[in-house]
C-alpha cells in the first residue's frame, strides 16, 4: 500500500508523454504501461507529494477528495505493483 514519502520511481522506468498520456517503460522487463489522463498527471507530479498531487486532480477533473484519493492511492498501488515505484 502507497505512504507519501516512502517510494520513489524506479531509475529502471523510462517515460514519456504522448498526446496527453504517460508511456512507461520498464527497461529490465520490457513491461510497457500506457496511462490514461488522471494517471499521467499523477505519475508527472509524482515528486510533488501526494497532498499536491490530490489538489491537482480535484481541480482539473472536477473530483471530490475521496474519489481524487482513492484513485491516486488505487493507481500507486498499481505502480508498486508494475515496479515502476519502488521502496526509499
Amino acid at each position: 500500500m502507497y505512504e507519501d514519502g516512502k517510494y520513489k520511481r524506479n531509475p529502471d522506468v523510462s517515460w514519456r508523454t504522448i498526446e496527453g498520456q504517460a508511456v512507461l517503460i520498464h527497461n529490465r522487463n520490457s513491461e510497457v504501461i500506457v496511462v490514461n489522463e488522471v494517471g499521467t498527471l499523477i505519475w508527472e507530479r509524482f515528486d510533488e507529494g501526494l497532498e499536491s498531487i490530490l489538489r491537482n486532480i480535484q481541480e482539473t477533473f472536477e473530483v471530490s477528495s475521496i474519489e481524487a484519493e482513492e484513485d491516486a492511492r488505487g493507481f500507486l498501488d498499481t505502480l508498486i505493483s508494475a515496479g515502476a515505484l519502488l521502496p526509499l
